[in-house]
């Protein structure tokens, strides 16, 4: 299903039509339900609005988009390799979402793939500064301090909350 279709409107009693009696989905045959958006279904269009809005911040500071970037010697995707103004070329990561409970880099297994990213990248000849852009950053506990470590360590040039004006700021270094 594309991203611009709309899935048909389910109402209380779990059909598509007003005049329609209540029935259970579970009654119906398979082919007949209404279709259910899955969390990895609903993650995924997040995701790709989330990497909209970055795209869109990094245009509009200057940098010249020029995709994603397989690194296959370490294993690594690279979601927009971009030239900054200055005409370096920088490696931006992008965890974000908008919904959940754990959105952006609170979620620990999320932050730990981009720790292990910033990690892996270390290993490439000539690394571009590799920067993750977030929806959210931890705020406490083992994932503030998964993020501190990998920060000390050069794991990351730097990690830049998208919705912090100050934080985004911080681009325009590069």
């Amino acid at each position: 299903m594309g991203d611009h279709e709309q899935l048909p409107l389910t109402l209380a009693g779990g059909g598509t039509d007003p005049g329609e009696a209540p029935s259970s989905d579970a009654a119906r045959p398979a082919d007949q339900r209404p279709p259910v958006r899955s969390f990895q279904a609903s993650a995924g269009i997040q995701g790709r609005q989330f990497a909209e809005q970055a795209d869109t911040l990094l245009t509009h500071l200057g940098y010249e988009l020029q995709g994603r970037r397989v690194l296959a010697e370490v294993g690594v995707e690279i979601d927009q390799q971009a030239i900054s103004p200055t005409g370096r070329t920088v490696w931006f990561e992008y965890k974000g979402s908008v919904q959940g409970n754990r959105p952006g880099l609170r979620r620990t297994d999320t932050l730990k793939k981009a720790i292990a990213n910033g990690a892996l990248l270390r290993a490439v000849a000539d690394p571009a500064p590799y920067i993750v852009i977030t929806s959210h950053l931890p705020e406490a506990g083992s994932g503030a301090a998964m993020l501190d470590a990998a920060l000390r360590l050069r794991f990351f040039a730097d990690v830049v909350c998208l919705y912090d004006p100050s934080a985004t700021g911080r681009l325009t270094r590069w």
